[in-house]
């Protein structure tokens, strides 16, 4: 079980970042045809896409402040145009905090120790190193989103070098607990 459950893991994230640019280029498509598509066979062939008529008048769609505008190739942000890599990176982020909580827990259980000083506090106490790890999932999206607003590639790389150490964190402690029982 714990073998299969880095694997289970590993592959979700995977899915996660491959189909997470799918989906919303699908999406956007849809947005900027303006039409919804039914699946076929639960509505009658002619009632299989049907246009939205606009809820705002295009002149007044410009002018309202809104936090994103849609144009008919992309979503843009305030910030900048995201690309769909960095909200997979921030899903695989938090990912990796639980990993690395369930990797931490399941290790001690099996009378491993904490080899970080700054955790040995925490590490013991289930609900604590959660907390921990979300925090740390958190501080590490807000600061690439703040760097985001400065520097677009530095953002990316610094969630790509986070996102790195983490799994390199995460493998070590799924292997340590494997070799200690």
């Amino acid at each position: 079980m714990s073998r299969t459950l880095p694997r289970l893991a590993s592959t979700v994230l995977i899915s996660l970042i491959c189909f997470s640019s799918a989906e919303t280029a699908s999406a956007q498509e849809q947005l900027a045809s303006n039409t919804i598509v039914a699946p076929v066979g639960l509505l009658p062939e002619a009632a299989t896409r049907a246009t939205l008529l606009p809820l705002v008048p295009p002149s007044a769609a410009a002018e309202a402040t809104s936090p994103f505008v849609s144009t008919p190739r992309e979503a843009q942000f305030q910030g900048g145009d995201r690309p769909a890599l960095l909200p997979a990176l921030y899903a695989a982020t938090v990912a990796l905090q639980a990993l690395d909580a369930h990797s931490t827990i399941t290790g001690l259980r099996h009378g491993a120790n904490e080899a970080n000083p700054l955790m040995t506090g925490v590490a013991g106490n289930p609900t604590a190193l959660l907390a921990v790890k979300a925090g740390a999932a958190a501080s590490t999206i807000y600061f690439a989103e703040k760097l985001w607003k400065r520097n677009r590639v530095a953002a990316v790389v610094l969630m790509v070098a986070v996102n790195s150490v983490t799994a390199a964190v995460v493998a070590h402690n799924y292997k340590v607990a494997a070799r200690v029982r």
